[in-house]
């Protein structure tokens, strides 16, 4: 049984990270501005070709290479500041899998010259730019994908460890005693003791 919640827990761990831990902790690290800023899509690129397509704004599926993709660029104000401009993403990736990324809604309601909306900014890369933003949500995705299946691995690692090896102290054997040791005989004292 534990065994099972072991590898099962290790399993999780191998599927959850790429899909779900990775793109919150590469979101949390974008450190995205909370206050929404104003958004205008300028362009909307539609691509053919694997070397046209080495990103996407929008992807369904994460591990194969687009032959097929759209880019759409904007400009987004924040804070009565000047335009800047900027590449929309539908997440910090430009990928997932439905039915949290929809990438055909996605392109209805961005993807169309003058199209506003808000968005979110990366203080890390100020190119980058996401329609919803969440950090509260983010942590909560990285929280549920990693902590219970480490912490159903570490309880279970630990009870076969206990299962295992001997969890009581072991208590210090003595030696045996043994009797005193006579001291060695020569040959000729073996038969008669000489008294002094």
């Amino acid at each position: 049984m534990l065994a099972a919640i072991l590898s099962g827990g290790g399993s999780a761990l191998l599927f959850l990270v790429p899909l779900y831990a990775d793109p919150a902790l590469s979101a949390l690290a974008a450190d995205f501005d909370p206050v929404p800023a104003e958004c205008v899509t300028e362009r909307r690129d539609d691509r053919l070709g694997l070397d046209n397509c080495t990103w996407a704004s929008c992807r369904e599926g994460c591990t194969s290479d687009a032959y097929k993709c759209t880019q759409l660029h904007v400009k987004y104000k924040a804070y009565d500041e000047e335009w800047r401009p900027a590449v929309l993403y539908v997440n910090i990736k430009g990928c997932g899998y439905p039915p949290a990324v929809d990438c055909d809604n996605f392109t209805i309601s961005h993807g169309y010259v003058g199209a506003r909306y808000p968005c979110y900014w990366s203080r890390a890369d100020t190119s980058v730019v996401v329609p919803r933003w969440s950090r509260a949500e983010q942590v909560a995705v990285v929280t549920r994908t990693l902590a219970l299946p480490l912490f159903l691995s570490g309880c279970a690692g630990l009870g076969l460890c206990a299962l295992h090896c001997e969890c009581r102290p072991r208590r210090r054997r003595r030696p045996p005693r043994r009797p005193p040791r006579l001291p060695t005989l020569s040959p000729d004292e073996t038969s008669v003791y000489r008294l002094g």
